[in-house]
């Protein structure tokens, strides 16, 4: 008899909970958010679960679903690109501050440090993120800096 994974079981009921069926294209994806560390493009997410049977548009809708029931949280880190992370782990427990390269598009998670946006200038101070309150900081990775 095989042995249930006790991670897997936990998110098929975190689906359930949040009231999404527990298939498992989105129990992989949401497993994939949970252990990246940082957020993931759709296409990270795809080349990611590549051994797997999804398509495309089905991985995209499994992390739109996750956005919408609260699971997931979708924010744009300049370039024109959605990027998703788990909204459970340690680095997404509030919105946080991110560092992006401006040359490859990586991404990376900063610990958490407290911003408060004052009212300046025709922008009222917002006490929570419910307004998309994001902060990034743009430089570029090790990787870019050493191929130049």
């Amino acid at each position: 008899m095989a042995q249930i994974d006790p991670i897997h079981q936990q998110l098929r009921e975190e689906l359930r909970a949040a009231g999404l069926r527990a298939t498992a294209s989105r129990v992989a994806v949401l497993r994939l958010l949970r252990g990246s560390g940082q957020p993931l493009s759709h296409g990270e997410v795809v080349r990611a679960l590549s051994d797997g049977p999804w398509d495309r548009s089905s991985l995209y809708r499994n992390l739109i679903d996750l956005e919408r029931v609260g699971l997931a949280r979708r924010t744009q880190l300049g370039a024109p690109v959605w990027r998703f992370e788990d909204v459970q782990s340690d680095h997404a427990v509030s919105a946080h501050p991110h560092l992006v390269c401006t040359d490859c598009g990586k991404v990376a998670c900063l610990p958490m440090l407290e911003v408060s946006t004052p009212s300046v200038d025709g922008f009222t101070g917002a006490a929570d993120d419910s307004d998309g309150v994001e902060v990034q900081l743009r430089s570029r990775c090790d990787s870019c800096r050493k191929s130049s």
